[in-house]
């Protein structure tokens, strides 16, 4: 995974939402205004996310991975998104599991399978106990994006 990919200017921690469609409605419009996404991004994703749920059961504490189809994304990019209190995500393959998710990646990527690799790469993290601790306590945006940048596999551009 190439560590452009990973966007300093999009990581998000502590957020307040009330639900997933109020996380939808909150990173749509930033990624909007950062010119990152179509402005159809968000119907879509919620659509996708509806039909396709992205909550992983990863321990020590479940993830979220959303992203949309590429024709409504501009620039590539994950939004790494570390919310304040969790809220429920159905899980991947069995939606009528789900989960409290505080980690969410969103992905935006301009080739249909460029996702494949990015969940591998994060999949092998995230299932890290002392990784995922490390995102927890990290306080800024620039640590949370360090601990990230040390990701396995991560490749510089």
């Amino acid at each position: 995974m190439q560590l452009d990919l990973l966007k300093r200017d999009l990581v998000r921690l502590d957020w307040e939402v009330r639900d997933r469609d109020d996380f939808f409605d909150r990173i749509s419009a930033e990624l909007l205004h950062d010119g990152y996404i179509r402005e159809s991004f968000r119907d879509a994703l919620a659509a996708r996310e509806r039909k396709y749920p992205t909550a992983l059961p990863t321990a020590p504490e479940a993830v979220a991975i959303p992203h949309s189809d590429a024709e409504h994304i501009v620039e590539p990019f994950i939004a790494p998104v570390r919310l304040a209190t969790p809220i429920d995500w159905h899980e991947m393959g069995n939606d009528d599991v789900v989960h409290p998710v505080r980690f969410i990646f969103v992905l935006g990527f301009v080739q249909e399978d460029g996702h494949v690799e990015v969940l591998q790469v994060l999949l092998q993290d995230l299932q890290d106990p002392a990784f995922m601790e490390q995102l927890d306590r990290a306080r800024t945006p620039d640590e949370y994006y360090r601990v990230l940048s040390g990701m396995a596999d991560i490749q510089a551009p």
